[in-house]
């Protein structure tokens, strides 16, 4: 990967053109190292590209991007420290894990649960006998994008944590994925779990900065980021990409938002952040429209 003010000879942007090259074609060797280029670190954390794909990325450089940003945004906004008590809503593969293992010391913890198992077993293969501060837990819950077959309704689960467990808690990319009930019940349970000085860091796509027929950036372009269709009784407040799969793709009012926050006694303590998806700002903060929220004062 390039970084900002270094220059990298001709032989290594070679090396490395190469590198990106091969890895399109799905070669999992060159995954973890092309001759003494290192991918990262600890490459062996890193999940095959086959897996990769599972979360969305067409190219590498867009599984360090997502995850450097959120370890930005936990950092600024979710105000996370080394010794912090952190729990990741759809921890997916480990993708936001991998930056926190260097911003969590060992006397801080990490827990995230997700639903597809996979995901699961390869992180406590790969990443949690390394990392014995960081915990992922399988929640085998019905979605009918991620995990159609699941045993459980995502709209009456219960965060398998203790009461005031965390001092952060976030959601990447989930609630994009979720109906009202569940996005209820979610924003109970992270006030039942979350400390009193707590803050939680979740992503959305807000209908506020949706406009049909705007130009959308790069990948978001597609139609499936079309937020055109009404779902049950939620009328403008709520709507979906697929009425075939609803929670392929899902978009909230901000208004509506703010009323499931405050009955679940929670609040925003910051004003909602801006994402690049929609092209509604020129001062966007991170890809998704972000809310950071609290318990109510």
């Amino acid at each position: 990967m390039w970084h900002c003010g270094i220059a990298y000879s001709l032989r290594s942007r070679i090396m490395i053109m190469r590198l990106v090259r091969k890895l399109n074609r799905g070669s999992a060797a060159l995954v973890r190292s092309f001759g003494s280029l290192k991918l990262a670190h600890e490459p062996e954390l890193l999940p095959p590209v086959e897996l990769m794909r599972t979360e969305g990325p067409d190219v590498l450089e867009e599984w360090f991007r997502w995850a450097e940003e959120w370890s930005m945004l936990l950092r600024i906004y979710g105000r996370i420290r080394q010794e912090s008590a952190v729990l990741e809503i759809g921890c997916g593969l480990g993708r936001i894990a991998f930056p926190l293992r260097y911003v969590l010391s060992a006397r801080g913890t990490y827990n995230g649960f997700e639903i597809c198992e996979l995901k699961v077993r390869f992180l406590n293969e790969a990443f949690a006998p390394r990392y014995q501060n960081f915990c992922f837990r399988w929640a085998d819950l019905k979605n009918t994008w991620y995990n159609p077959r699941g045993s459980h309704d995502a709209a009456s689960y219960t965060f398998e944590y203790p009461d005031e467990a965390f001092d952060v808690v976030f959601a990447a990319s989930v609630f994009t994925h979720a109906l009202p009930g569940v996005t209820a019940r979610y924003f109970k349970e992270i006030r039942r779990v979350m400390r009193p000085d707590g803050r939680a860091v979740l992503s959305f796509f807000l209908l506020d900065n949706y406009q049909q027929g705007r130009q959308r950036p790069h990948f978001f372009a597609g139609s499936n980021f079309d937020f055109d269709h009404a779902y049950g009784e939620f009328g403008d407040r709520f709507a979906i990409s697929n009425p075939r799969n609803p929670e392929e793709m899902t978009a909230y009012r901000l208004d509506f938002l703010r009323a499931m926050a405050e009955d679940a006694d929670l609040e925003l303590v910051e004003e909602p952040l801006p994402g690049f998806w929609s092209a509604a700002s020129p001062t966007w903060v991170g890809v998704q429209d972000v809310l950071v929220l609290g318990r109510r004062s």
